[in-house]
């Protein structure tokens, strides 16, 4: 009996827990992008209501020429931040592993700091392969999508929220 009552308070404590960020002000998440080498600028109300924090498209590296590109935002409601997406243009698949390379890096970065936890495997399988996941992850959880643009190139999104 006082299993099942430990069982149930752990439950009810870890669902008040499920599926939010650790970062909770604006401030802390864009900071949070900031420290991760992921520049994302300073939190703002956009005229149509959105609120966040973004940063431009930048090259996968500094000596890239390819195209592709690489960016990160944050977003919310009310000066608090609910999700974090990483996004990653590829123009030129012949480079796109050195592409996705760079997004499993920043992901990782970025997981253990919005969430608690790293990305298990199989979302670094999913990135490197460009298919599609969901995973619970630490306090929140992660999805990765990828979005056709025309026959070679695609958008691969990761979304942790």
């Amino acid at each position: 009996m006082g299993r099942l009552i430990f069982a149930v308070i752990a439950a009810s404590l870890s669902l008040n827990c499920f599926a939010q960020l650790r970062v909770q002000t604006a401030v802390q998440v864009c900071t949070l992008l900031n420290d991760t080498q992921l520049r994302a600028g300073e939190w703002i109300t956009h005229p149509d209501g959105d609120e966040g924090c973004s940063s431009g498209a930048r090259p996968i590296s500094a000596s890239s020429t390819d195209g592709n590109r690489i960016s990160f935002l944050a977003e919310g409601s009310s000066g608090t931040p609910n999700r974090v997406k990483l996004i990653l243009k590829v123009l030129l698949p012949s480079d796109e592993d050195a592409a996705k390379r760079e997004m499993v890096r920043a992901t990782k970065r970025l997981a253990v700091r919005a969430l608690g936890l790293s990305i298990p495997h199989s979302i670094d399988e999913a990135i490197m392969k460009g298919l599609p996941a969901k995973l619970d992850v630490g306090s929140g959880k992660i999805t990765v999508t990828r979005t056709a643009i025309n026959k070679q190139s695609y958008v691969l999104a990761i979304l942790i929220e």
